[in-house]
């Protein structure tokens, strides 16, 4: 009988466990809900490429195992992810995933205004025009092919003008 039930096969039922995020200004948490688990039947694990993989897997019975496996995006640009750490209490799995800091801005001197430049603007705010200007390099190609668009559409129309005065006064000129 002992015999029989080694070479059983185990059946696993997948489940998606209920989730609930927290977003606050500094870090977000994960909240992952996992009823009649142990710490020690869950495994998170972040990946090179900024992906939290989150999975567990617990015995029903003899025969059948429950487990669930998620992947959360966790960038390394939005995350510090060395700092991302998971605690399990009370059937509940909490990740904190601390955000990047956002870099300070560079310290300015007060006690000197701004140079001005012709027409009385400071210079900063030119440069964070230019700037502002440069992060946008599809809006060119956007005037560009907007602009080769309408000089299809002329082409187009003038042919068709052209064809219609060469079909009636072409036939009225041969007929006379």
């Amino acid at each position: 009988m002992a015999e029989k039930s080694a070479d059983q096969e185990i059946v696993y039922d997948e489940f998606e466990p209920y989730c609930k995020w927290q977003r606050k200004e500094d870090r977000d948490f994960l909240e992952i809900h996992l009823q009649d688990f142990k710490k020690e039947q869950l495994k998170v694990q972040i990946s090179n490429h900024g992906v939290l993989k989150i999975s567990g897997e617990r015995p029903i019975d003899a025969s059948k195992h429950m487990k669930f496996y998620k992947e959360v995006a966790a960038p390394n640009t939005k995350y510090d992810t060395h700092a991302i750490h998971a605690k399990f209490i009370n059937n509940n799995l909490l990740i904190t995933m601390p955000k990047l800091k956002p870099p300070l801005p560079e310290p300015t001197d007060t006690s000197a205004p701004p140079p001005r430049l012709r027409g009385n603007v400071p210079a900063a705010t030119v440069q964070y025009q230019m700037k502002s200007c440069r992060k946008r390099p599809f809006m060119g190609s956007k005037l560009a092919k907007m602009a080769a668009s309408l000089a299809v559409a002329a082409v187009v129309l003038a042919a068709y003008v052209h064809f219609l005065y060469k079909s009636t006064v072409g036939h009225d000129s041969v007929r006379s």
